[in-house]
């Protein structure tokens, strides 16, 4: 709190009178930062389009989230510090985050441009995890842009969805 205070140039305890407690901050910048994935990935998913070109796509459109502030490393990683009901407001908005992966990848199955597989929600799982775990080692500053780590995560993800 005190760090944010100094940002904004008040004392501390003056920004209990904008904010209730640490968890609201929290609760913000956690549900902003999955709100940001949802609106970038739906216009990558609402397109007229085969289901692989929505599925690269959606994963681009994730990395280019993942490549602004800190906030998204925050909304995939800090949200089990919240309390059990906002938790469940944040376990709410990862369904349907997870649900837009999902229904590209039954639509391919249904389509037969993706093979059947075992199960949809694990594969959907594996490629969030997939996804994800770039906030642990991706840069906008290093040597590739999020549109091309994007590309090269897709391509691995079709190949293993591909006949």
């Amino acid at each position: 709190m005190r760090d944010i205070s100094d940002a904004v140039g008040i004392l501390p305890g003056s920004l209990y009178v904008h904010i209730r407690s640490k968890e609201e901050v929290l609760l913000r910048i956690v549900e902003r930062g999955i709100q940001n994935y949802l609106n970038s990935i739906e216009t990558a998913v609402g397109a007229e389009a085969p289901a692989g070109e929505r599925l690269r796509a959606a994963i681009i459109a994730h990395m280019r989230v993942l490549s602004a502030p800190p906030q998204t490393r925050v909304a995939f990683h800090q949200w089990t510090y919240l309390g059990p009901e906002n938790q469940k407001r944040v376990v709410k908005l990862r369904r349907r985050y997870e649900e837009l992966f999902s229904g590209i990848i039954t639509d391919g199955i249904e389509n037969k441009e993706f093979r059947e597989v075992r199960n949809v929600r694990v594969s959907v799982l594996a490629l969030i995890g997939m996804l994800n775990s770039a906030t642990e080692w991706y840069s906008p500053v290093g040597g590739l842009t999020a549109d091309e780590v994007g590309d090269l995560i897709a391509d691995n993800a079709l190949t293993g969805l591909h006949s």
